[in-house]
């Protein structure tokens, strides 16, 4: 299990990218400019952005609709 409060993102701590990741799981067509934002601004890449590579795989493999999106993440 992922201690999302030890990583970080754009723009500090990383506690909130579970709830990011839930919201596009419960609803594929979600906006994903937050995630995207937090997990790859101005494309640069930070430990939460990789600790989102299982579950970016896991959707781009499963979910057609929001394949693209979840691969555009993937640092």
């Amino acid at each position: 299990m992922t201690d999302w409060s030890q990583l970080s993102h754009a723009y500090g701590s990383a506690e909130d990218i579970p709830n990011l990741l839930d919201r596009i799981e419960r609803d594929p067509s979600a906006d994903w400019n937050d995630l995207w934002s937090a997990l790859c601004h101005q494309g640069t890449v930070y430990s939460a952005s990789f600790a989102a590579l299982p579950w970016l795989t896991a959707t781009a493999a499963r979910d057609e609709g929001t394949r693209l999106s979840a691969l555009y993440l993937v640092p």
